[in-house]
């Protein structure tokens, strides 16, 4: 009997029935199942676009940058409306709007019907992950926070990664069958999510607790930099997903097919670490160290990334390798840094607009990393390498300086701790 419950007790947390019923365990499903989706729609939508509704490369291109902008600007706003009527049934508004924009694609044909409801598609899915931070702040406390929401990012990484084969199945078999049923799918899902949500507790909102003030965060110049300066290091993602390819095809003999496989691990090491790395962010201090770490860490990626150039061999495999690898531990902690100093400088009640304004700057890195990527990389060659270094070095740097100054000027005092 007690060595069946040392085994039943010692089952990792989502194993447990349990485990998913807690209030941040549904919103831990909801994110997962989302995921799934979002995985399998973003790896095959250009070829939705491309092949079933007929726009050239370059409509896509404009249309998605248009998409990407109006995202970046949706954030702050719908943040500070989650504060305001509360996370949860913002939330839930997001999830059927993207739901009823992801169904309306079975209808579109032709380039503005795709660019307006990519607009709404895009400023919907841009704004969700803020939101849903501030639910999760709002639904746990202290150190709990931070370690919530590391859990949320793995949760969303490996429903990705799952989700992305799925999409490539749908590309293998290229049809209108194959997309218009995925559309559905992610359709249906989305809105069923967002139901999910429904059974969430409500967070008090400034109108339950009858307050009235302005937006803060647009006065609070120490988070607006660090924002900034998280944005610079959130370049890393667009860095792998289209730096790292756009480099391998056009200035080395490295086969496309490493790129699989370098993303392959990259997800399962986020899946695996994120969670332990945040646990190093759960003060001001540490997420501040971590954010200085990633600036250097990706720096010294780029500059191992750049010698692949200069030899179409074994070695620069092992420097492909060396890395990516190096870039990985990076993210994890720029990832973790954001997550610990977003969440330790927001005011009580104001993690709706915070969390809304701070992902505004990942927003940015997402919507202009490929034009940028492109520049740098495949026109700058060796040199745009360490252009991109210094850029994260700078992220790196002004990470620790603005956090540090976050304290000098009273926000986030208390969360400076020398532990």
């Amino acid at each position: 009997m007690l060595s069946r419950f040392a085994v039943r007790s010692a089952r990792p947390g989502w194993a447990r029935a349990a485990w998913w019923r807690r209030p941040v365990g549904r919103v831990y499903l909801a994110s997962l199942v989302l995921s799934l989706g979002k995985g399998a729609w973003f790896t095959c939508w250009a070829m939705f676009f491309l092949h079933e509704v007929g726009l050239s490369t370059s409509e896509f291109g404009i249309g998605i940058t248009a998409a990407g902008v109006l995202g970046l600007l949706a954030g702050g706003p719908l943040g500070y409306l989650a504060d305001r009527l509360g996370t949860r049934e913002t939330l839930i508004a997001l999830g059927v709007v993207q739901g009823l924009s992801i169904l309306s694609y079975a209808f579109v044909d032709g380039l503005w019907t795709a660019v307006a409801v990519t607009c709404v598609m895009i400023a919907a899915d841009r704004a969700t992950p803020g939101i849903r931070i501030a639910l999760i702040a709002g639904l746990t406390t202290d150190e709990d926070r931070v370690e919530s929401i590391s859990v949320n990012r793995a949760m969303t990484q490996g429903g990705i990664v799952v989700g992305a084969l799925a999409g490539a199945w749908v590309l293998a078999l290229d049809n209108s069958a194959g997309y218009l049923g995925l559309v559905l799918i992610y359709g249906t899902s989305v809105m069923g999510c967002a139901a999910v949500l429904w059974r969430v507790p409500h967070v008090a909102s400034l109108n339950d607790r009858k307050v009235r003030r302005p937006v803060l965060v647009l006065r609070d110049r120490p988070f607006l930099l660090i924002t900034l300066f998280n944005g610079l290091l959130a370049l890393s993602w667009g860095m792998l997903d289209s730096g790292v390819p756009l480099w391998i095809a056009q200035h080395t003999q490295i086969p496309l097919w490493v790129m699989g496989v370098l993303m392959g691990a990259n997800a399962v090491v986020v899946v695996l670490f994120q969670n332990r790395v945040s646990r190093a962010a759960l003060t001001v201090r540490g997420a501040a160290r971590l954010g200085l770490w990633s600036g250097v860490l990706l720096a010294v990626s780029c500059v191992l990334l750049a010698g692949t150039g200069s030899d179409s061999g074994v070695v620069a495999l092992l420097l492909l390798a060396a890395g990516a690898a190096v870039h990985v531990v990076g993210e994890l902690f720029f990832v973790s840094s954001g997550f610990g100093l977003s969440v330790a400088l927001t005011p009580e009640g104001a993690h709706g607009e915070y969390q809304g304004m701070f992902a505004s700057g990942q927003s940015a890195a997402l919507t202009f990393a490929p034009g940028l990527m492109t520049v740098l990389l495949v026109d700058g060659g060796v040199a745009g390498w360490f252009v991109l270094a210094g850029v994260y070095l700078i992220g790196g740097v002004g990470t620790l300086w603005a956090a540090r100054w976050a304290v000098r000027s009273g926000e986030g005092a208390a969360a400076w701790s020398t532990a």
